[in-house]
């Protein structure tokens, strides 16, 4: 009876344990998505010079390290998380007509018959009428190991296109909501003319957009 009564007793305080350690490991990944949307934080409003129009994206965690005005109205904007390892870069782009999720559709498809796609693998074009998307995966460049994922994203507006590309480096499965999350916030719309702000154009700013993955920076 004695050694039925411990039994039971180590038996419950295994299941303890074992509550401890899930809840600790839950917490941790929780930490690690919440990084990305905190509360208080209001999502980043990036508008496009001479245009009512803006992109509203939630950066929250990141860090903005880039943001330029090219002498043509192009808008660049570059950032990085440094707790999940994410970087977003953007580019908002002012057209002569109206943009169309077919400009974006056109866009992705030239995007993904050039050489940089073209060493990927899992490539998935998506024609979202709301959102076209196409994605894959660098597993390798020169012979070391990268496994960076790369998803590029257009949004269309009246006259403005924004272009997004998302990636990171040694990218798993577990980061896959990460990615749909951070994508979830992306809108494009008309926004109020009291948030553009005037900046002087950079003439020195990269203009190839669609050559941003460490691959075609040529890095080994």
């Amino acid at each position: 009876m004695k050694k039925t009564r411990t039994g039971r007793v180590r038996s419950a305080l295994c299941a303890i344990i074992s509550l401890i350690l899930l809840s600790l490991l839950t917490g941790e990944w929780s930490g690690a998505r919440s990084a990305m949307a905190r509360d208080g934080e209001s999502p980043t409003l990036i508008p496009q010079p001479n245009s009512n129009v803006e992109l509203t994206i939630d950066l929250a965690g990141f860090r903005i390290e880039r943001d330029r005005l090219t002498a043509d109205g192009r808008r660049y904007i570059g950032a990085s998380h440094p707790a999940t390892g994410i970087n977003v870069a953007i580019a908002m782009e002012q057209v002569g007509g109206l943009a169309s999720t077919g400009g974006c559709i056109t866009h992705l498809r030239q995007l993904k018959k050039g050489p940089t796609v073209s060493r990927g693998i899992d490539v998935a074009l998506s024609t979202s009428r709301d959102m076209p998307t196409l994605e894959y995966t660098l597993r390798r460049f020169q012979g070391v190991r990268l496994d960076q994922k790369s998803l590029y994203a257009c949004m269309a507006h009246a006259d403005v296109y924004a272009h997004i590309h998302v990636s990171k480096l040694q990218y798993t499965d577990a980061d896959a909501s990460l990615f749909q999350q951070l994508l979830s916030t992306f809108r494009l719309e008309k926004g109020s003319s009291a948030r553009l702000r005037a900046q002087r154009p950079e003439t020195g700013a990269q203009l190839l957009f669609v050559e941003t993955t460490l691959a075609a920076s040529g890095a080994p």
